[in-house]
């Protein structure tokens, strides 16, 4: 019992140090997680130096959050032995700790997925089974990478999840090497699973709170809009980008019945919302131009690329109209 104890305060002791000195948690956000330490006590602890870090990384998820989720856990047995009498601490003050920690942990979070969408700019292209003339989509996918799109969504109406899912880890494993952002469409455990940066939902898919419980901290969540209205919804529920269309007509992938936006709608979004906006619906280089010059901060493209007979050249002409248009 001795040792189980000690193992749970030596867990909160580093995990409050690490969390205190981190800038972008507010100290008044730490005050429980402080008032806790001090009735533990840190004696031989008492620089961010002497924590040991390794001793909290676990699955592959980034240091800070499994920090976290290991004091979760320290605290939850302390509770749960101060509840049977076994350790002297006063539950509100455990109650209070944990508070800090779940605060934390959301200020950090939205920190990182701040930052991470900050990197959503350029093309950004969807291979979807049904929409690459039969070529497999990791191909189709390398090539417009290989010629400089920087986000790939894998969208998949046709497989089984179990199919999907290894399709999906050889996706993200291609992004990587070409340092692009890869996006799950529609699944969370997917995306979780596969670890996406990204998650893609539609207005009528999981709900964005719904999706966040599955995911981890650090991924993001992306999802459609075809309305002032729907941005809003989007903009209060915190996504982390937000995708207007259709903005030109289409027929692909079922969406021939959208009615086209057009480029003022992009303007429109500008002046809404703060995440990143990401164009789509009939987007090619007839017209991409107008689509950038709008405010757009990456474009999604689908037949464009996904049908052409190079996709890499066709990627890399609406590459260098893209960015010659943002300057």
């Amino acid at each position: 019992m001795k040792l189980l104890v000690q193992a749970q305060i030596d867990t909160l002791l580093q995990g409050a140090l690490f969390l205190e000195a981190q800038p972008e948690v507010e100290p008044g956000t730490l005050t429980g997680l402080v008032s806790l330490r001090k009735a533990l006590g840190s004696p031989g602890l008492n620089t961010l130096a002497e924590v040991n870090l390794d001793s909290f990384v676990g699955t592959g998820s980034e240091p800070v959050f499994e920090i976290v989720e290991s004091m979760r856990a320290a605290l939850d047995t302390l509770a749960s032995l101060t509840a049977n009498g076994g350790l002297p601490l006063d539950q509100a003050l455990i109650s209070a700790a944990r508070d800090s920690v779940v605060d934390a942990h959301d200020s950090l979070a939205a920190k990182a997925r701040f930052q991470l969408s900050g990197s959503l700019r350029g093309i950004y292209v969807i291979v979807d089974p049904e929409a690459t003339r039969g070529r497999p989509v990791t191909d189709v996918a390398f090539q417009s990478l290989e010629g400089g799109a920087k986000v790939v969504q894998l969208r998949d109406k046709l497989n089984d999840k179990g199919p999907m899912l290894e399709t999906a880890r050889e996706l993200k494993a291609i992004c990587a090497e070409h340092d692009a952002l890869f996006v799950m469409n529609d699944h969370a455990d997917l995306a979780r699973a596969s670890n996406a940066v990204i998650l893609h939902v539609g207005q009528t898919d999981l709900p964005i709170s719904e999706a966040r419980r599955i995911l981890r901290p650090d991924q993001l969540i992306g999802n459609s809009n075809g309305s002032m209205d729907e941005l809003q919804r989007s903009q209060e529920d915190a996504v982390d980008y937000v995708a207007v269309g259709a903005i030109y007509t289409t027929t692909t992938m079922g969406k021939s019945g959208r009615r086209a936006l057009g480029p003022e709608m992009i303007r429109r979004a500008r002046e809404a919302v703060t995440q990143p906006i990401v164009a789509i619906g009939g987007i090619n280089s007839s017209n991409i131009v107008d689509v950038a010059k709008a405010g757009a901060d990456s474009v999604c493209v689908v037949s464009a690329i996904t049908f052409a007979d190079d996709p890499r050249g066709a990627t890399e002409e609406l590459v260098e109209l893209f960015e010659s248009a943002k300057g």
